[in-house]
């Protein structure tokens, strides 16, 4: 008899415990529902940004999307902590090595939105850029909000002069911290095609210039082990017709995501506290 009792508030404990553990879930997602995020991330840029030539593949426009193409999947996976992926049609993780995803073991309270925009150059980008911003403020509530601003390949395809670019970086910089946002500006992509090092030059130049930290993008893909070619595949440049490399491939995309996250991102957006339960259960239970 005194076996069935002690079996019988045994599981009783075991039950009570349960119950108390998914309250305390309950109750944390609950709250978590009802903060803001600790931070937005707005990728800024053109196709390169908008994740073009991967798994976006049809589109040029990020448009504010929080789901769509593999930049805003991958650093928003990095930043939540989510489950590596397995499917190339939502940006696999798995098929690619990444250190930083692997040794990132806590979740940010973060989201990403993409406002790139394909075939733009640096003029468009300070146009539109307040506007855009104001868009992503008005839909997410945030402690903080960052712009990670990713301009210049097209102002070298386009034949717009360094100077232009380093104003209108510049413009960027100044239109995104009037809208409170802190801004981050990335070196744009290595070209077999083009020479794009004067044009990183002044985007560095502009940054520095506005006291703005510099994510340095070229430099990350060119030590990419095996040449940064591993990262951008060819295709065919619609204008000459000719095999170029343009945009990243989906390994490149992510190494895009992990630049933005390991050189800043980690260190302006605290991860999200891990709760031990089972000490606060065992006193519940009065163990």
């Amino acid at each position: 008899m005194r076996t069935k009792i002690s079996f019988l508030q045994h599981n009783i404990k075991r039950l009570t415990g349960f119950i108390i553990t998914l309250v305390l879930v309950f109750i944390g997602a609950a709250q978590a529902a009802e903060e803001p995020y600790a931070a937005v991330v707005v990728l800024f840029g053109d196709s390169t940004t908008t994740g073009f030539n991967s798994e976006f593949r049809n589109s040029r426009f990020g448009s504010g999307t929080t789901t769509l193409g593999c930049p805003t999947v991958y650093l928003n996976n990095i930043l939540q902590h989510q489950d590596p992926r397995t499917d190339q049609q939502i940006c696999s993780t798995e098929a690619h090595d990444s250190p930083i995803l692997d040794q990132n073991k806590r979740a940010h309270n973060a989201i990403v939105a993409n406002w790139g925009f394909g075939g733009s150059d640096t003029t468009n980008g300070q146009s539109r850029i307040s506007s855009n911003l104001s868009e992503t403020k008005n839909a997410f509530d945030a402690d903080n909000y960052f712009v990670l601003i990713l301009y210049g390949t097209n102002d070298r395809a386009f034949g717009v002069s360094t100077e232009t670019t380093n104003f209108n970086i510049r413009q960027m910089i100044i239109k995104a911290r009037a809208l409170s946002y802190q801004p981050i500006v990335g070196t744009i992509l290595p070209r077999d095609d083009l020479n794009v090092q004067p044009y990183n030059s002044q985007i560095i130049s502009a940054a520095n210039q506005e006291g703005v930290f510099v994510v340095d993008h070229s430099s990350r893909f060119i030590s990419q082990p095996g040449g940064w070619q591993t990262l951008i595949d060819q295709e065919i440049d619609p204008d000459t017709g000719e095999l170029v490399r343009l945009h990243p491939n989906d390994h490149g995309y992510l190494v895009i995501a992990e630049t933005w996250f390991d050189q800043r991102l980690k260190d302006l957006i605290p991860g999200i506290m891990d709760i031990n339960i089972a000490p606060i259960i065992s006193i519940l239970l009065g163990e």
